[in-house]
């Protein structure tokens, strides 16, 4: 089973402070819907936000002995060039630590890359984990092409962290 996860950015959620309570919860949430869907590799698109603390979750997993392997989708190039020291140090470590490293786009950072990305991460997996509020953006255009190609959509919702399948 493969599971791959979009959803929003910090700015959109809960802030950059991956140590909220929030983005806290938000991970042990990840870890529980990998161990119920007995997840085997876990793909995260390594933006800022959601994929991170996806990545981190897997992590964990692994760190208790959960037999799982994390693939880290890079969309382009310089996808972190424009972050601060302390993000690219921890999308530097999720890396070290990472089964796979797939750069998706040999180009540097362009918007529509970051959908082909996703489009990556959604035709490798089995199920999709959406953590989303039903806006428009990235994480919908997601969505939308996982309905397209008729993958499984399990949906968080951040406000509530109602868990709806679809």
């Amino acid at each position: 089973m493969k599971i791959c996860v979009t959803g929003h950015r910090p700015n959109k959620l809960y802030g950059y402070d991956l140590s909220d309570s929030r983005w806290q919860r938000l991970k042990n949430k990840f870890k529980s819907i990998l161990k119920e869907n007995k997840c085997e590799e876990a793909i995260t698109g390594m933006a800022l936000g959601v994929d991170t603390v996806f990545a981190l979750a897997v992590l964990e997993l692994k760190d208790e002995g959960y037999d799982i392997k994390l693939h880290c989708a890079i969309p382009c190039k310089n996808h972190s060039c424009k972050w601060i020291k302390e993000s690219i140090d921890q999308y530097n470590y999720i890396l070290s630590k990472a089964d796979v490293v797939k750069l998706v786009s040999n180009e540097e950072y362009k918007p529509y890359l970051m959908q082909k990305r996703n489009e990556y991460m959604v035709d490798l997996a089995d199920r999709v984990i959406a953590v989303w509020d039903g806006s428009k953006g990235g994480t919908a255009n997601c969505v939308k092409y996982a309905e397209k190609v008729g993958k499984k959509i399990i949906t968080i919702d951040p406000l509530n962290y109602k868990n709806e399948e679809g």
